[in-house]
């Protein structure tokens, strides 16, 4: 026994003597390792689409219970309803409604799911489990929404036009589902200009020349700058008031003030009629309008007013080609960059909707968020795009 032990330290200064032995070891221990770091990455990435989906699913499935949780009568009743969602949109995953809280007017979830390890199990680790946590906020908070629809010439080519009407019939139908007097709806069709009645011809807020005024059928172009890109109130000072324009098509629909009569809201819409050249612009300011409490338009509420969520839902298919001064893209694209942000600005919540074509980086950036920004690649899929925005903007908000 002795003679053994003795010969131990022999043979391993032998091995370490031999290059061969200590390179087979250190391949040895550097294809182990590589195994692992490989498995591991593996892992990770799976685990990491999982919880994305889990992320997806938790939130549609908070959006979808927190409807009815004022008829419900207890948060284990709200976590089976959870349960059951789910379970449609994720099979073959392991996953749980780990809690439900409805504390303070907000429902949330919190979900765990799980997937076997693969060579992450050499390390330790049998389970990969994935978290998630998402909110809704449920009420009877009022909505004004403003629908600031593009009415040109190139909404009349691939069936654009008829899809628009299509889906913004589609989102009033969402928007109809509220309570009675909690959802006004307006409309803004554009193209260089926007149209209201002739019947405001003497209002105060409105300026024209006698050449126009000869022939004025209703037709209004931008504010003198930088009136052009806000809300700004209407003064004495000529530069505050509205310029009455000559139409560059007669086709251009007047505006709807915010109104909760959905009789006359789907008329408009049928009413739409494509022509003209492009100004996103005067879109979103007349939008910001209508959503004001002062002139031209005084159906809105004060800005700031509790449990009023004011929206602006912007749709066109194209580039800026023109207003009152150039028919510079550039040009026009830094007015309505402004004009976005006077909207967020003034707390309005403002959806942007490209539809085939159009500058979209100029559009994702005008949005209040990139989940706010849709981009449409095809006319048939615009009613869907509007349709997931009227569900958005229903009474009900993911929290985060």
């Amino acid at each position: 026994m002795t003679d053994r032990l003795a010969a131990v330290p022999a043979r391993v200064r032998a091995f370490w003597q031999n290059e061969a032995g200590q390179i087979g070891l250190l391949f040895a221990i550097g294809v182990t390792a590589l195994m692992m770091l490989t498995g591991a990455s593996i892992d990770y990435i799976r685990s990491s689409r999982a919880k994305t989906n889990l992320q997806n699913a938790a939130d549609a499935v908070v959006l979808a219970v927190a409807r009815d949780v004022d008829t419900v009568s207890s948060n284990d009743t709200l976590k089976q309803m959870a349960r059951d969602r789910m379970a449609t949109m994720l099979p073959n995953y392991t996953f749980d409604i780990t809690s439900v809280s409805t504390a303070g007017g907000t429902l949330t979830i919190n979900a765990q799911g799980s997937l076997p390890a693969g060579l992450a199990a050499v390390a330790g680790f049998s389970t990969l489990r994935q978290r998630v946590t998402s909110s809704a906020v449920w009420g009877t908070g009022k909505l004004e929404v403003a629908l600031v629809l593009d009415s040109t010439g190139s909404m009349s080519t691939y069936n654009r036009m008829v899809e628009l009407k299509k889906a913004a019939a589609a989102l009033l139908a969402e928007l109809q589902k509220s309570e009675a007097g909690l959802v006004k709806v307006g409309i803004v069709p554009f193209d260089v200009n926007v149209r209201v009645p002739t019947s405001n011809k003497t209002a105060s807020w409105f300026k024209t020349d006698w050449w126009v005024s000869l022939f004025w059928s209703g037709c209004i172009a931008d504010r003198d700058q930088n009136n052009d890109v806000s809300d700004a109130a209407v003064t004495t000072s000529s530069s505050t008031k509205y310029p009455g324009a000559l139409c560059s098509s007669n086709q251009l629909t007047t505006i709807q003030p915010l109104t909760d009569n959905y009789t006359d809201l789907y008329a408009k819409v049928n009413a739409l009629s494509p022509a003209g050249n492009t100004n996103i612009t005067i879109g979103l300011a007349w939008g910001m309008a209508i959503l004001s409490s002062q002139a031209p338009f005084s159906e809105g509420v004060v800005p700031g007013t509790r449990d009023v969520t004011k929206i602006i839902v912007l749709m066109t298919d194209g580039d800026n080609t023109e207003n009152r001064w150039t028919s510079s893209a550039t040009s026009i694209d830094a007015r309505t960059q402004l004009a976005c942000q006077a909207a967020r600005d003034s707390s309005i919540v403002v959806y942007t909707v490209r539809l085939m074509e159009g500058n979209e980086d100029l559009l994702r950036n005008c949005a209040s968020s990139d989940d706010n920004y849709y981009d449409v690649e095809q006319s048939a899929d615009l009613v869907p795009a509007f349709q997931a925005i009227g569900e958005k903007i229903s009474q009900l908000r993911l929290s985060q």
